[in-house]
């Protein structure tokens, strides 16, 4: 051993509370290498619906995601 790490084990083992959020199941109370369901579908508007529907644009203004300026093409229909 080097004489600069320490000797001792660490009693540093991180433990899943209920806040902690695994990142494959999106669950809460455990991590992801403790996951043992499988990994949800999320569905989202397609880029065309987007620019084709201007009721989910503004709500996607709403929610704060990042604006898009809507061609004329996809305007007039």
């Amino acid at each position: 051993m080097s004489k600069y790490a320490p000797h001792h084990k660490s009693n540093n083992n991180p433990r899943a509370n209920a806040s902690t959020v695994c990142q494959k199941c999106l669950g809460r109370g455990h991590f992801i290498y403790e996951c043992k369901s499988t990994r949800p579908y999320i569905s989202r508007p397609s880029r065309t619906e987007i620019l084709e529907n201007p009721k989910s644009l503004a709500k996607l203004k709403d929610a704060g995601k990042p604006s898009v300026e809507v061609p004329e093409e996809f305007k007039n229909k």
